[in-house]
């Protein structure tokens, strides 16, 4: 997975993600229950020739931090559940 850095300050940052769309619904999903994120949303203009792009803005804090935060929290959960299905 390749992304693109369009747009970045402290309180947001918007990239393009490269072929990939999987991701981009659970970590919309686990940013939206932090109390620092105040909008998280991703589009694609065209499914079949466009790449998705991510937008996140917070109330407080660093959106890069926050973006950081909830993939960590993501890898978390899914070793997890790897672990439950491997017991």
């Amino acid at each position: 997975m390749k992304i693109e850095i369009k747009k970045e300050n402290d309180k947001e940052i918007e990239f393009e993600v490269i072929k990939e769309k999987t991701i981009l619904n659970p970590l919309k999903q686990k940013l939206l229950e932090y109390d620092e994120v105040e909008f998280a949303e991703w589009k694609v203009e065209h499914p079949l020739i466009g790449n998705p792009e991510f937008y996140l803005r917070v109330k407080k804090g660093s959106a890069k931090k926050i973006l950081k935060k909830a993939i960590e929290d993501i890898k978390r959960n899914i070793d997890e559940l790897r672990n439950q299905l491997e017991e």
